[in-house]
């Protein structure tokens, strides 16, 4: 009983939305897509949440979307090549983290990504 005690206060990750891990500062997930798409739907996903300042990027290997929330607090969203076919997408919000906000942001750009058609992946103007 002890061990299961100390494994819990370490930090061990935990799942939020399906599919999704968590150690509580950030949450993180694998998408059936590449960098590119996978950043694409990020940016869409946070347009569609209504936060500010979002920029987006993204190479063949990796990507990053950010923006911020109306008080001001700083969404990051970080895409990694995993395989020729998978990338490996984290949310963070905040210093903190936002363990809600973060697994469903990260939970909407997977279903976004995997589901967009290959000749949609034009990276939309800043």
């Amino acid at each position: 009983m002890a061990a299961v005690l100390v494994t819990g206060l370490m930090g061990c990750a935990s799942r939020h939305e399906e599919g999704v891990k968590s150690d509580y500062r950030s949450q993180w997930t694998t998408v059936a897509a590449g960098t590119q798409a996978t950043t694409v739907a990020a940016r869409s996903v946070l347009e569609e949440r209504g936060l500010k300042d979002i920029t987006a990027t993204s190479t063949a290997v990796d990507g990053v979307a950010s923006a911020k929330t109306a008080d001001g607090t700083k969404v990051s969203v970080n895409v990694k090549k995993e395989t020729s076919t998978t990338s490996q997408v984290s949310v963070t919000v905040g210093m903190l983290g936002d363990p809600q906000l973060g697994a469903d942001i990260a939970r909407q750009t997977k279903v976004m990504a995997e589901n967009r058609a290959p000749g949609t992946l034009i990276m939309p103007a800043p």
